[in-house]
């Protein structure tokens, strides 16, 4: 299979990987620094007692990041990861889906949309459709 049977296609996904990557990565960086901010120094302690619900999101919040991270190198594992994520921390609060979270689902879904197409572009060039 050739990855270029379709040169028009080419810029287009690589637009939107990139796109996805820098997203992803400013989000990394930024939820990244909050976590290890929170675990590091006195300031972070909790107004009251966290409940389950709070260590679910915690806890899917960190998969979701991790996610994003494998999605660099496999784009379709780590955005199912991400958005599967993101399902369950909506489950326990639907408040997770109001930006600036929002952006960790809509990171995962344009890692989702390149895969898609490289795998839409690589299906055409082999059947002889492109």
């Amino acid at each position: 299979m050739n990855n270029f049977a379709n040169p028009a296609a080419a810029p287009i996904i690589t637009g939107v990987r990139w796109s996805a990557r820098i997203l992803s990565g400013l989000i990394m960086l930024f939820w990244g620094f909050f976590l290890v901010a929170s675990l590091v120094g006195d300031a972070a302690r909790s107004s009251r007692p966290l409940a389950t619900g709070d260590y679910i999101i915690l806890v899917t919040l960190v998969i979701s990041l991790a996610g994003l991270g494998v999605a660099w190198k496999w784009e379709f594992i780590g955005a199912v990861v991400t958005l599967a994520a993101t399902l369950i921390a909506a489950a326990v609060n639907w408040r997770v889906l109001v930006f600036p979270p929002a952006l960790i689902p809509f990171a995962a879904s344009l890692f989702l949309l390149c895969w898609w197409m490289n795998r839409t572009r690589r299906i055409n060039s082999a059947s002889g459709l492109s």
